[in-house]
């Protein structure tokens, strides 16, 4: 499980020009999912998902592409990307810290979404992140739900305000 090794993501502090340049408002910092502790609604999403997840051709592709869009909430009637509702980018793949999170730093755009999260960051609000995909659910031999590594297809991490994750909140 090469991907998911335990290593600190640094993060990287960019300059005014670069965000300017990149149409850049601000980057949040921050755990996107645990594969130890089940979500609020009582589901693992395992290392093996993870690991699948980050391994996906179309995933790699979108990193060295620039990077996995993310929404301002989710959407309730569609799992695809919407190009008009992108508030945040994430650029590189997370990294598991020590406490079974995986840590990752989302770029703001300066999209009317990205303007909306990053006035809620810049008030003090502590976005949450929430991936968003679809798969099949089994219960395993202790009873717990877990959602299966086979059948997920990850579609990106968006910004919500409470995330399933209880870790899963970013900092500006």
């Amino acid at each position: 499980m090469a991907l998911l090794k335990e290593e600190k993501l640094s993060f990287q502090e960019l300059t005014e020009e670069e965000k300017q340049k990149r149409g850049i408002l601000g980057r949040l910092y921050g755990p996107c999912a645990d594969v130890i502790h089940a979500t609020r609604n009582g589901r693992n999403y395992s290392e093996e998902l993870w690991e699948k997840v980050f391994n996906d051709p179309l995933v790699l592709e979108m990193i060295e592409k620039g990077g996995i869009p993310g929404e301002l909430d989710h959407p309730v009637d569609r799992q695809e990307i919407c190009s008009e509702k992108i508030a945040i980018m994430m650029p590189e793949l997370p990294k598991k810290n020590d406490k079974g999170q995986l840590i990752a730093y989302f770029d703001i755009l300066d999209t009317p979404n990205g303007r909306i999260a990053y006035q809620l960051a810049k008030y003090g609000f502590q976005l949450g992140v929430s991936s968003r995909g679809s798969g099949d659910v089994y219960e395993d031999y202790d009873g717990n739900e877990s959602v299966d590594p086979e059948t997920y297809t990850f579609n990106c991490f968006d910004l919500v305000l409470c995330p399933s994750v209880k870790t899963a909140r970013l900092t500006l």
